[in-house]
Order: C-alpha cells, then sequence, then structure tokens
C-alpha cells in the first residue's frame, strides 16, 4: 500500500538552509531535534530553546516559506508540495539519530513527515511528539473559506498566541491573515489525506502525545487517539489550560522531546 505522503522529491529549487534555522550547530551531535511551527508561527518562535538544550543537541527549528527570512516566498497549503521541500531538506541531515515535534499544526506536519520517510525507507525519528493537537481522524472545525475576515479573525483571537497588538491594528492584521489563512487550508488539507490508523499507515517509532485540559481544540480525548497512529509506545500527558498553555512551558516540551518518559514525565500526568 502506497503511503499518501510517499512520491519521489523532486530535485529541490529552494537550498536546505532556507528550511532550517540552525544558528547553533555541534561538530558532532548525538541528537537532532526537528521543531514545526504552529499555524502563523516561524522558526523563530523556537529561540529561547536553544538555552534549554544540551549542547550535543542540534535545534533544528523548521522555516516554512512566507514567514520572516522567506517572507517574500509564495505561501504553501498543499501538503505533498510542502512535504516536498521539507524532505529535502532534512535528507542531509539524517545521518544521526533525530525527533520529530510539532505544536498544533506541526505535529500534523511532524506526523507526515514520518510517515514520508518511514514510506520511502530512510531513517525514521527516535520519537514523534505531539503538542495541543488532536489526532489526525479529528474533522478540522475551521476552514478560512467559509468564514468572513471578521468570522477568521475571532477565531484566531480565541486561540491565544497572537499578540493583541495584532488585532489592534489593521496593517498588522492584513499581514498576517493571509499567513493564517493558508495554514488553516493546509491543516484541513492534511487532516483530509492522512490515512485512517490502519496497520499499514503506523508508525514504528514512540509517539508522546501532549495537551491542555481546558483547549477545546485539542481536549485530552481528542489527542489520546494518537496511541493508534504508531507500532511503538505512546506516553499521553495533559495540564491544566487553554490551546497555549503547553507553549509557556518550554522546558516541558523540552524534556517530553529529549527525556525518555519512563525517566521523566511532563507534570501532571494525565
Amino acid at each position: 500500500m502506497k503511503h499518501p505522503f510517499h512520491r519521489p522529491a523532486p530535485v529541490a529549487t529552494v537550498p536546505a538552509s532556507r528550511w532550517l534555522w540552525t544558528p547553533r550547530l555541534s561538530p558532532a551531535p548525538r541528537l537532532r531535534l526537528f521543531c514545526l511551527p504552529f499555524a502563523g508561527g516561524a522558526a523563530s518562535i523556537y529561540r529561547s530553546w536553544f538555552d534549554k538544550v544540551p549542547a550535543d543537541v542540534d535545534l533544528c527549528p523548521i522555516q516554512l516559506p512566507g514567514r520572516e527570512g522567506r517572507f517574500t516566498e509564495t505561501l504553501i497549503d498543499d501538503p505533498a508540495v510542502l512535504l516536498d521541500g521539507l524532505h529535502q531538506a532534512v535528507r542531509p541531515l539524517l545521518d544521526r539519530p533525530f525527533v520529530l515535534f510539532g505544536y498544533s499544526m506541526g505535529a500534523l506536519l511532524a506526523h507526515a513527515l514520518a510517515c514520508r520517510l518511514q514510506a520511502a525507507g530512510e531513517p525514521g525519528p527516535q520519537r514523534l511528539v505531539v503538542a495541543a493537537c488532536s489526532s489526525p481522524e479529528h474533522p478540522v472545525g475551521v476552514d478560512p473559506d467559509r468564514m468572513t475576515d471578521a468570522e477568521f479573525t475571532a477565531h484566531v483571537r480565541t486561540l491565544g498566541g497572537t499578540p493583541e497588538a495584532v488585532f489592534e491594528h489593521q496593517e498588522l492584521l492584513d499581514l498576517l491573515l493571509p499567513l493564517l489563512k493558508a495554514d488553516f487550508r493546509l491543516v484541513r488539507r492534511l487532516r483530509e489525506v492522512t490515512p485512517s490508523a490502519s496497520e499499514a499507515a503506523r508508525l514504528d517509532c514512540p509517539i508522546t502525545a501532549l495537551a491542555a485540559e481546558q483547549d477545546t481544540h485539542a481536549l485530552p480525548p481528542q489527542v489520546a487517539p494518537w496511541a493508534a497512529y504508531t507500532r511503538g509506545e505512546t506516553h499521553v500527558a495533559s495540564i491544566p489550560g487553554d490551546h497555549f498553555a503547553l507553549w509557556q512551558q518550554p522546558r516541558l516540551l523540552v524534556d517530553a522531546a529529549l527525556v525518555p518518559p519512563g525517566l521523566a514525565s511532563p507534570s501532571h500526568p494525565g
């Protein structure tokens, strides 16, 4: 059975360095930690993590098109096209053990990348860590193409995570809305094309799935079914709070990615 995320990657037209924000690399890392952002986020959201990972761990935040140093590039809301670029960018760095981490939208992308690597017979992650994201079979609740700008903006505001000043200045909002809409389309399409958790589509690596108890977009019972997407072990944990409660605890997230669950568990295990 061919996985929908698996197709031969074309020759990259964008240098791999544009996809990876790596201001600090070890000459001989024992592990690489690839991090994918939430909707509207850029690689720099992981800036504070650099002083939380050991020196022998390469922190590799992913920079998606249309933001920060790639602001002039076209936004991509097609999962297959985006995964082509991601696949090509990380391929040279798969010579070391690695972990994939994603927050919200980034969790779906990290899972899709892990599926593509496994289907291609390439090295897979030691662990997939998904945070603040319901498992893929849950339907997307928001479609920006069926909402007015005012409705979509109101929804984004309820999520938190976006500075209030953005909503108070129309110029900033006009810059951010196209990016957010593209990312929400990407989320919808990722959920549409992700196979059900059948045996053929399961990952071999363990999964850590983290939730916040008052996150109405990814409640713990919606996060727990990630266990069906792996043949390996699954560690599910939750903390009190809303959609960005986990994001406000970077030490917890870094430990979830780097420390085996049997040695240290996140606070308030669910």
